[in-house]
């Protein structure tokens, strides 16, 4: 048996986006002092672009930043 199947391609970005921004969307609801929906708006949003962040961030660490780019 092989195992689970691991995403490829566009299916893996957006894997990965999704499990950063639920992460991140997490964390901003347990450290927030009111839940309301501005709040939550807020918080979504910035987990969003930390979504983006850490995946930029850890595709510069592991060294393939710039493939898929033509030269």
């Amino acid at each position: 048996m092989s195992g689970a199947v691991k995403p490829s391609g566009a299916a893996a970005i957006a894997v990965e986006l999704a499990v950063w921004w639920a992460a991140l969307t997490g964390l901003w609801l347990v450290l927030v002092s009111s839940l309301d929906t501005l709040e939550y708006l807020v918080g979504a949003a910035a987990a969003l672009l930390g979504a983006f962040a850490a995946r930029a961030a850890r595709r510069a660490a592991a060294g393939d930043a710039d493939r898929g780019w033509p030269r």
